[in-house]
């Protein structure tokens, strides 16, 4: 084949690559959408060319990169198999050391194995998964420094609890889950616009209850999550009236009766997932309604 063909031309000299794809996810809910909301609660959004940058930028930090560094995480093969290289590979490569050898013979020779231990016993399993995934971590840490300090901490937060997210139980994860692809991406947003309430913590709050009612239902299918679904939206609902924002209240209020409605039909029919999937639609324009009452308010 020819060297000037366009299937050897990105072979040569490229170190990484990068792909990227839809998902196609169960709803239209998640880091993306809070990160928009995030974005408008701060009242950032603008005529100008520069706050647009940012909002994308903002949504390629918290869905693709923060996104990417779960993935390699939380779906990667070597988790389960390492444990196993490494019995095998310690019973090839750490023998014990020779007691008649120099301190500096043993300390050389301990070295060696623990090179050898890594070089075929970990890292065969490990080299495309961990690269990427650092590279992913890499990018999201260089990304949100460019914006501010906050948004810096706010990130290194969701990565670290990301990798928490993959050590504990099925019951915390889903609330771990909702930290990171709610609560975070909207704060991170909003630091990118350098913008903070408390009024936009508690709303933000109340969200992440929906949202870890929602998944609450697609993996348990506990009828309380209903409840706290409903009760959610309206305390949303009550807050905006009491915020003076009437219309943005009485839009809560339809969005939770249809939910209400939709919910007598599927909990008839024990199905939750597809409840989930009719909904999103209403709880996605309560989280639009949300930050654009935040951001209506005088800064």
């Amino acid at each position: 084949m020819d060297e000037t063909s366009y299937p050897a031309r990105p072979v040569l000299g490229r170190l990484l690559a990068l792909d990227l794809r839809p998902m196609r996810p169960l709803t239209l809910l998640g880091p993306a959408a809070a990160a928009l909301c995030g974005a408008i609660a701060s009242g950032g959004l603008n005529g100008q060319w520069r706050s647009w940058v940012t909002l994308i930028l903002v949504i390629l930090l918290c869905d693709v990169l923060i996104g990417a560094w779960r993935a390699s995480w939380l779906h990667a093969d070597w988790r389960v198999a390492l444990p196993r290289s490494l019995a095998n590979a310690r019973i090839w490569y750490m023998l014990p050391d020779e007691a008649s050898s120099s301190r500096m013979a043993r300390w050389a020779r301990a070295l060696t194995q623990r090179v050898m231990l890594v070089r075929y016993g970990i890292w065969p399993l490990i080299d495309s998964e961990i690269i990427g995934m650092l590279i992913a971590g890499l990018f999201a840490l260089c990304l949100a420094a460019l914006f501010n300090p906050i948004a810096l901490a706010l990130t290194l937060a969701a990565l670290a609890l990301a990798l928490i997210e993959g050590q504990v139980s099925e019951r915390h994860t889903l609330g771990l889950r909702a930290l990171i692809e709610l609560t975070l991406p909207w704060f991170i947003a909003q630091s990118a616009f350098e913008y903070f309430s408390y009024l936009s913590l508690f709303f933000v709050l109340l969200l992440t209850i929906v949202y870890r009612a929602l998944l609450g239902l697609i993996h348990a299918r506990q009828e309380r999550w209903y409840v706290w679904n409903n009760i959610a939206h309206l305390v949303i609902a009550l807050a905006l009236f009491a915020s003076h924002a009437p219309i943005q209240a009485a839009l809560v209020a339809l969005a939770l009766l249809a939910q209400r409605l939709w919910q007598m039909r599927w909990q008839s029919e024990g199905a939750a997932r597809e409840y989930v999937q009719h909904i999103q639609s209403y709880v996605l324009a309560t989280m639009v309604v949300v930050s654009l009452s935040l951001g209506l308010l005088p800064r």
